[in-house]
């Protein structure tokens, strides 16, 4: 499947194959740095099979969305991270600044699937049109995806890949106090494959409820980079879920969890 493209007014043009930022930087991706009232990094695409979702990543000001002469609103970011997104499935999406009038900051991104109804819009409050993304707290599930997610609600503009399983693993058993099991991990084989099995199946399952979500095409390739953008843009994730890992009782739940894993 042929991937998005991200191209600006001036005819810059990029195919999204990982996340893309978009923002006033020089390091960005696609940079505008002559727009001053535009954010460092202002706009995230990530591809999902042949769509993109968008977020906006600026704590200062919003984004508009022009899909198909719909116009919609991305908010600012807050200190949860982005507060909602978009999804592009078909179609093609112009974004634009707030009201900015003429400014060099003009974007369009284009979905490679066949043209129809662009866009299926995520609200802050985890509204969805199909199937809604939700993690049950308590599960081990849940502690898989916030772990995966840690680097991102720390810092929304962290560009840097989610750790792989076997990293993954051992974080999860060290925020879950699990000390016995980070020992077992280093010291035997069969329970680290045991316990690596044991998340390779947790994302697989989250892989699951994001394309039933309608976050993803059925047969997309989700890496861990695009779930970590589709978890939080959906709000299944959020920043204010970090607040579990000093809960006492939160953590002895997973610890016995896991030591039952």
């Amino acid at each position: 499947m042929n991937a998005p493209v991200v191209r600006a007014a001036d005819g810059r043009t990029l195919p999204v194959t990982d996340r893309l930022v978009v923002g006033r930087d020089e390091t960005c991706a696609l940079s505008f740095p002559t727009e001053a009232r535009l954010s460092r990094r202002a706009l995230a695409v990530v591809p999902t099979g042949g769509g993109a979702v968008l977020t906006c990543l600026s704590r200062t000001h919003g984004l508009v969305v022009d899909a198909d002469g719909a116009l919609s609103r991305l908010p600012p970011a807050s200190d949860e991270g982005p507060a909602g997104g978009y999804v592009l499935t078909r179609g093609r999406a112009t974004v634009t600044g707030p009201s900015w009038g003429a400014s060099a900051f003009v974007v369009t991104v284009t979905a490679a699937a066949p043209t129809g109804p662009a866009v299926l819009t995520m609200d802050p409050t985890g509204t969805a049109t199909r199937e809604p993304v939700r993690l049950r707290t308590h599960t081990k599930e849940f502690v898989t995806a916030l772990m995966l997610c840690r680097h991102r609600l720390l810092d929304a503009t962290d560009l840097a890949p989610p750790p792989e399983v076997p990293q993954l693993t051992r974080a999860v058993l060290e925020a879950t106090n699990s000390w016995h099991l980070v020992h077992a991990l280093d010291t035997d084989e069969a329970t680290r494959k045991r316990l690596t099995g044991r998340i390779h199946e947790h994302l697989k399952a989250l892989r699951v409820k994001l394309v039933r979500g309608g976050l993803a095409e059925r047969g997309a390739r989700l890496t861990p980079s695009v779930m970590v953008d589709l978890l939080l843009a959906s709000g299944a994730i959020t920043r204010s879920h970090l607040r579990l890992l000093d809960d006492e009782a939160w953590l002895r739940a997973q610890e016995a969890q896991w030591w039952d894993a």
